[in-house]
């Protein structure tokens, strides 16, 4: 394993947990790494533990996605260190995947060493992310769980969501499986989230081999989901925590060639991040169709109801 960067957070300290769960009450955990929640112009490339911006834009990004899971697991949210948001546009694909491997991935590390070791007692688990958190979810798998393979043997599944899945990290790293069905275990479960408009435009999240699950029909192919298969779509509020219901639900198809998800409701650009106020700047970092912030939102409840599934599926494997 590389050389950790810098003094791991202490996370027996338990101000550094977003959520610790006094009384795990249900039989499997969850893991949840945030996305990019530090938004601090005063801060440099990688912000402290305690930045007031990255812990409140945690907040309010779990109510939004992390929820998705509670009715099915005890939800385990670290604060950790992480690559300031409004630095990113300023920075290459290189320079960004460096900033992760330093003190990003030096907590994350220490958070799941706390957390198999004082706190996980043997249950199964998923591990979660979303964007920059999706991109520390792959170093856990590629990494951290190939040096910790008694850990990685009681994964249900891993939902590293609007962060690449690619066909050459799978190559390179054999002993991680990518979901092919509803209820495939030990498996990541991944897709980005785009409108046709984003097609042939450049995106951080998107990645030569890209590769998706639907989320609606859990499919890999080119099938197209109807909205009618939507259990519920939602908008995050996004200066405040909670989610708006939308009126009309996303549908999905999986564009195999850029390896996305595509959603073709038009009633639904009014959500893609460039049409958002003050975001339009945001158009070459993503492409002007880009769902990235509603990865989750678009598929809250099938989201729910899929980790249910797997959830059960796995407990009656063991069984």
């Amino acid at each position: 394993m590389k050389e950790l960067i810098g003094t791991p957070t202490d996370y027996s300290k338990k101000e550094n947990w977003l959520t610790l769960p006094d009384n795990p009450d249900k039989r499997v955990d969850l893991i949840f790494l945030y996305p990019t929640s530090c938004n601090d112009n005063k801060v440099d490339v990688i912000c402290t533990i305690d930045n007031k911006s990255m812990r409140k834009g945690a907040k309010r990004i779990f109510s939004q996605e992390a929820t998705a899971f509670e009715p099915v697991a005890n939800i385990f949210t670290p604060f950790w260190r992480q690559v300031n948001g409004v630095r990113l546009n300023q920075m290459s694909f290189e320079e960004v995947d460096k900033a992760e491997w330093a003190e990003p991935r030096t907590d994350v590390y220490a958070a799941l060493d706390y957390y198999f070791e004082k706190l996980n007692q043997g249950r199964p688990y998923f591990i979660a992310g979303h964007s920059q958190g999706s991109r520390l979810t792959y170093i856990v798998l590629s990494e951290y769980m190939k040096e910790h393979p008694d850990y990685y043997a009681n994964m249900i599944a891993a939902y590293p969501l609007g962060d690449s899945l690619t066909k050459q990290y799978l190559q390179d790293n054999p002993h991680i499986k990518a979901a092919q069905a509803a209820d495939d275990l030990g498996v990541v479960v991944s897709w980005n989230t785009e409108g046709p408009a984003n097609k042939g435009h450049a995106s951080l999240v998107v990645s030569p081999g890209a590769i998706s699950i639907n989320p609606l029909n859990w499919r890999t192919d080119e099938t197209p989901a109807s909205a009618d298969l939507n259990l519920g779509s939602f908008m995050p509020r996004l200066l405040f925590s909670g989610l708006r219901k939308l009126p009309v639900n996303a549908d999905a198809v999986i564009d195999l060639e850029r390896g996305t998800v595509m959603v073709t409701e038009k009633r639904l650009e009014k959500c893609a991040i460039t049409a958002l106020p003050g975001c339009k700047n945001l158009e070459p970092v993503f492409g002007p169709a880009s769902y990235h912030g509603c990865d989750y939102t678009f598929f809250y409840l099938n989201i729910r109801e899929n980790a249910r599934v797997r959830a059960e599926a796995w407990l009656v494997s063991k069984q």
